[in-house]
């Protein structure tokens, strides 16, 4: 009997995939925590100053347009297909910086359930 079907070989690709993004993950782990904690950080400081900054007449709009041509301007960076063959510090520098624009995205959404409430 072969064992070798095509769901057996797909099977075993998906568990490849999973083992070494946890080898990754585990080699980052503390690295990427402190990341994303920063970059959650920075999201609900600006949460707590936006008044702050809408004092200065900022309309809404434009403090919106600015996150959000960053947040794709950060895609961009991290997802270019030019990106995946630059060396090893430029590869680990655009992980940082999605985990990051994730750490930033995720202040933001919890900030907005205290302005919800």
């Amino acid at each position: 009997m072969n064992y070798l079907t095509r769901y057996y070989f797909q099977l075993n690709q998906i568990l490849k995939f999973i083992n070494q993004k946890l080898q990754k993950l585990k080699k980052n782990f503390l690295s990427f925590l402190l990341i994303l904690f920063l970059g959650f950080f920075i999201g609900n400081l600006f949460g707590t100053l936006v008044e702050s900054i809408r004092r200065l007449n900022i309309a809404d709009s434009i403090l919106i347009f600015i996150i959000i041509l960053l947040n794709e301007c950060a895609n961009f960076i991290v997802y270019n297909s030019n990106n995946k063959k630059s060396n090893l510090f430029l590869i680990k520098l655009y992980n940082f910086l999605n985990i990051f624009k994730i750490g930033v995205l995720l202040g933001f959404f919890i900030d907005s359930f205290k302005v919800g409430s």
